[in-house]
């Protein structure tokens, strides 16, 4: 990690249609590879959508996509704010006839109205100027498809990375009661599998479930984990030490401790980000029962613990939160890693599954980096996998009440004895500059 930049000799065409405007505050895991890809001899092309605002500007193109019309449409936010539409959900839009419709007509996902725009605009920066490589990332899938095309065409290898599994812990949940768009869906996955030259994965589940489904392809599976950037603000604690450009010190310690709670407080529990709005079951409900009860039994526990939610709220859980937790809604990235520094405890919340869980959001890797220890309401799978061997927080089901109950005493008990637990692991691994390292080595891999 420690060797100087070098000269971009190499460009590649990345396809991201999550990738915010170059002047907006908005930090994607996309445009995170992209801040580094130099430091590794690539220039990238950025090819992504304009449906949540911006033009095309230097190094990123834009694509028309319909369905930013309907968004505009349906949203009085992005009408105001074209930005606001990436990060601001209308509630309902997941109910009724409109989202039974999208799940027949918009397959693999509703963005795959994107692709015509997107396949005319790739297909000409290809032919204006020399490029190594396609890569793609998803969600959406859809985007995968279009590297398929692109590549179909050009004949310039493609690296498909999938940040989320497709089919095995699918993002719609309409995969798991639909067989026959499960079906479909997976005759589109194995084509990526076959076409593409390498398939990066965000985590060692979903990559042994691919190698394990496709042991024809395993050779060109890839893990590329989720990470953090301190470059983003994420705060570092002193003497954590992340790589050897950024051992932290004094002063940077300083800096963090004046936002500091101050010892002998309440326990500070803070949850940064949505629950429902990212994933339809996902929720903090059994958690705010349990904190509810506590002070229903014992009410000296309303001093003990304060829990902070920090994001976007369906209505269902602003209610269930009212009066047992502060709700601040939506706050820029700068506010919510603030909050983050002040909290004694940061919380994790992701909903069980029959299988192994593959997701490890971009949320846990900042609360690794600030050195707090995590609170993680999850069933088996990567996120408890991370905790556990990290030994930087508590794991519990997130249906148990019960649980949850003994996980909030423990930890009071621990926060009143000052031995609440912290990362003591090295976190170099997850710094976004070594990840785009590891990303690069399956660029060269293709091409040379």
């Amino acid at each position: 990690m420690t060797q100087p930049p070098v000269a971009p000799e190499r460009s590649v065409l990345f396809v991201a249609y999550h990738f915010p405007p170059m002047r907006s505050a908005g930090v994607e895991r996309s445009a995170k590879f992209v801040r580094y890809l130099p430091d590794f001899g690539y220039s990238a092309q950025v090819l992504s959508t304009a449906a949540f605002g911006g033009e095309s500007e230097d190094g990123v193109l834009r694509a028309w996509e319909p369905l930013g019309v309907y968004r505009r449409w349906r949203n009085p936010a992005a009408r105001a704010n074209p930005q606001a539409a990436s990060r601001t959900r209308t509630p309902g839009l997941s109910a009724g006839w409109l989202q039974a419709l999208r799940q027949i007509l918009f397959v693999p996902d509703g963005q795959i109205t994107w692709l015509p725009g997107a396949a005319w605009s790739g297909l000409r920066a290809l032919r204006r100027q020399s490029m190594d490589l396609i890569y793609t990332t998803s969600p959406p899938t859809s985007s995968h498809l279009l590297g398929r095309f692109l590549k179909a065409q050009t004949g310039l290898p493609w690296v498909a990375d999938f940040r989320d599994a497709w089919l095995y812990d699918p993002l719609d949940p309409a995969l798991l009661r639909m067989p026959y768009r499960r079906e479909f869906e997976r005759r589109l996955e194995a084509s990526v599998l076959a076409e593409a030259d390498r398939i990066v994965t965000a985590t060692q589940i979903s990559a042994d479930d691919l190698r394990r489904r496709y042991p024809q392809q395993a050779h060109k599976i890839r893990v590329v984990t989720n990470g953090f950037d301190p470059a983003d603000g994420t705060p570092l604690p002193e003497g954590l030490v992340i790589d050897d450009r950024t051992r932290t010190g004094p002063e940077e310690a300083d800096a963090v401790a004046e936002e500091l709670p101050p010892p002998g407080g309440p326990l500070r529990l803070v949850h940064t980000g949505s629950f429902a709005y990212s994933h339809p079951q996902r929720t903090p409900l059994p958690l705010l029962s349990a904190l509810r009860r506590l002070v229903g039994l014992e009410p000296v526990w309303a001093e003990r613990l304060q829990l902070t939610l920090v994001g976007e709220l369906s209505p269902e859980e602003q209610a269930a939160a009212k009066g047992i937790a502060r709700v601040v809604g939506a706050v820029d990235r700068a506010t919510a890693l603030g909050f983050q520094r002040r909290a004694d405890v940061l919380l994790v919340v992701d909903h069980r599954r029959p299988w192994p869980a593959s997701n490890a959001p971009g949320k846990l890797f900042e609360y690794l980096a600030a050195g707090k220890p995590v609170l993680a309401l999850c069933g088996p799978g990567e996120i408890e996998n991370l905790v556990t061997g990290l030994e930087a927080g508590i794991c519990v089901a997130p249906d148990d009440i019960d649980a949850i109950d003994e996980a909030l005493r423990d930890l009071w008990d621990q926060h009143e004895q000052d031995r609440l637990p912290r990362v003591k692991a090295s976190l170099e691994r997850f710094h976004r500059r070594e990840l785009t390292r590891q990303l690069t080595a399956c660029f060269d891999e293709v091409i040379g």
